[in-house]
């Protein structure tokens, strides 16, 4: 005999499914059959959860960012040039699973010839913490979430323009900062690096963005489509 029963609502902000060298959080359903006096079977299936934000709410505007980085650098001995590192984009606020279109500006003022640029999408996440003699304690942990490196030909003294765009997975941690009670706060951070091999040395340009999800109104806290995952724990006595 096979019963079906309503699947229950999530609900209140839950932090999102979440790994890491540090710690996790995982969420999963369990099934239980009970005979009278012992366990017959058990299963486990776990989900990823998407967390929910109250940013929407507090930040309703969105706004576009521009950062730009300018660095002298040396080569051959006694020749010296400029290197400026523009990054742009048109909105500071994404949610799982959208894409972040994002432009890069390079001005190469050397007779040198760049031809390496990397982007990449950085978590920053801070864990507050207590030792066993109830000092607090803090630390943070830095991750690459995504990466791309582009093979250019970028010509001496010439300015040139790449559009890059990453897409976001469909379940992460939601931008937060740390408030009392709390034990973890997530960062997220975008990253343009010119290498420059022939003067030992790169060009980076930080750009920070905000990663939040629906709000509380909107049936947030939902298992997303396909996110449930085939991992099943089976105990039989």
């Amino acid at each position: 005999m096979r019963s079906t029963w309503p699947a229950p609502a999530l609900k209140g902000r839950l932090p999102s499914t979440f790994t890491s060298k540090i710690g996790h959080v995982f969420y999963y359903v369990e099934a239980s059959c009970m005979g009278r006096e012992h366990i017959l079977a058990k299963k486990r299936m776990y989900l990823l959860i998407q967390g929910t934000s109250d940013f929407h709410r507090e930040n309703p505007l969105q706004n576009p960012l521009f950062v730009e980085t300018e660095k002298k650098v040396s080569y051959n001995c006694c020749s010296q040039g400029t290197i400026c590192l523009q990054i742009q984009i048109e909105k500071n606020t994404f949610m799982p699973g959208e894409r972040v279109v994002f432009t890069t500006e390079i001005n190469n003022q050397t007779s040198k010839y760049i031809k390496t640029v990397t982007f990449a999408l950085y978590t920053h996440v801070q864990y507050e913490g207590f030792t066993p003699k109830a000092e607090r304690r803090s630390r943070v942990d830095s991750s690459e979430l995504l990466r791309q490196e582009v093979n250019t030909q970028i010509t001496p003294f010439n300015i040139t323009k790449i559009i890059s765009i990453f897409n976001l997975p469909k379940v992460l941690s939601v931008s937060s900062d740390m408030q009392d009670g709390e034990i973890m706060s997530t960062q997220y951070q975008l990253v343009s690096i010119v290498h420059l091999p022939w003067s030992l040395t790169s060009v980076k340009a930080k750009i920070p963005i905000t990663i939040t999800s629906a709000s509380l109104d909107s049936q947030s806290c939902q298992l997303q489509e396909g996110s449930v995952l085939p991992v099943s724990e089976d105990c039989q006595n």
